[in-house]
């Protein structure tokens, strides 16, 4: 009984470092060695509310501080309907709006809108399903990072619970690790079999919901710093952002890439063969098409692709027993591939 015990609290660290487990078949190894291409690299975070809007509560200082402690080169203010933030914005900072689209009392999608770009928004929460033309001038939010934390109930309740016992003694690796319930096959396979042809990218859409300030006393719930450190997006540019208008340009005409790191993996394509390059050492890079899928195991990967339509994960875990990977983590999404 004695030793019953001690092992028994010992489980909930097992059951951390395991989540989530995940079945992947046909896994080949990856031998191949690559010299990633010249690129100018910028980072910057979209979708994100503050006081401005009615249902949140974070002030311009605090945006400023995650933006620049997370390095994050620019930030995308969309408030809800208005666009106030501009009379605080700096030379890293854009303001945009979001809006729900309404026709005769139904409501056919979510819109972001940042001067002459336009981001189709929370597609996959059913409610804001877009009902409007797929128009591929139009970029995607491919994740949202608040719709995807809160997909899985029963996932976030059992995160949740083993925090009980890993926060205190992990707190940065606990939060750091609310990624494993991002899903992001789920996303990306969905995004695919819709037939989309869109660029993709994430957004936080960050809310502060409670706000604590007093002297020497400042409290944010959930605070920016915390969703700025899980997700961010960065530009593979073949040109030099000089100004932050550009930087909407580059969005538009540049590869993106979906990182849940701060550490950028690297993807490009040479006629029908796609390359990527990641900086860390253990990974699962797993390449989707509409009806096809290859993985491969390790930093680097290099497929010939046919005709079609294609995006690219990148996972860490924690160790695999065969086709079984523990402790898969999201590390990057690249943006829509079109093999022609």
């Amino acid at each position: 009984m004695e030793i019953l015990i001690p092992l028994l609290l010992l489980v909930p660290y097992f059951l951390y470092f395991i989540f989530p487990v995940k079945f992947i078949p046909s896994v080949k190894k990856s031998d191949v060695v690559l010299e990633p291409p010249n690129l100018y690299i910028y980072s910057y975070q979209i979708h994100i509310h503050t006081q401005f809007s009615y249902d949140s509560l974070g002030k311009p200082e605090d945006v400023f501080t995650a933006r620049d402690k997370n390095n994050v080169d620019y930030v995308i203010i969309t408030d809800h309907e208005v666009d106030t933030f501009k009379y605080f914005a700096d030379s890293r900072t854009l303001v945009g709006v979001e809006r729900k689209i309404n026709a005769n009392g139904k409501l056919l999608g979510n819109l972001i809108e940042v001067e002459g770009l336009k981001i189709i928004t929370h597609h996959f929460k059913e409610k804001y399903r877009w009902k409007l033309e797929k128009r591929e001038d139009y970029i995607f939010e491919l994740i949202n990072l608040k719709d995807a934390l809160l997909k899985s109930k029963r996932n976030l309740f059992f995160y949740i619970l083993l925090g009980i016992f890993i926060y205190p003694i992990s707190r940065k690796g606990y939060l750091k690790n609310f990624l494993k319930l991002i899903d992001t096959e789920y996303y990306v396979k969905r995004y695919l079999k819709e037939g989309w042809k869109n660029k993709v990218i994430c957004g936080l859409d960050h809310h502060v919901k409670v706000y604590v300030r007093e002297v020497g006393i400042r409290f944010l719930f959930p605070s920016y710093m915390f969703s700025f450190s899980l997700m961010r997006n960065f530009i593979l540019s073949r040109k030099k952002i000089t100004y932050k208008n550009d930087l909407l340009n580059s969005i538009k005409s540049e590869s993106n890439l979906i990182s849940f790191s701060d550490k950028p993996s690297i993807f490009w394509k040479e006629g029908r063969k796609l390359n990527v390059y990641s900086p860390y050492p253990k990974v699962l890079i797993r390449i989707f098409g509409k009806n096809t899928e290859f993985n491969f195991l390790g930093s680097n990967a290099c497929a010939e692709l046919d005709k079609g339509e294609y995006i690219a994960c990148g996972y860490t875990y924690t160790f695999k027993l065969g086709s079984l990977f523990f402790g898969l983590r999201p590390l990057f999404i690249t943006d829509l591939i079109k093999v022609d």
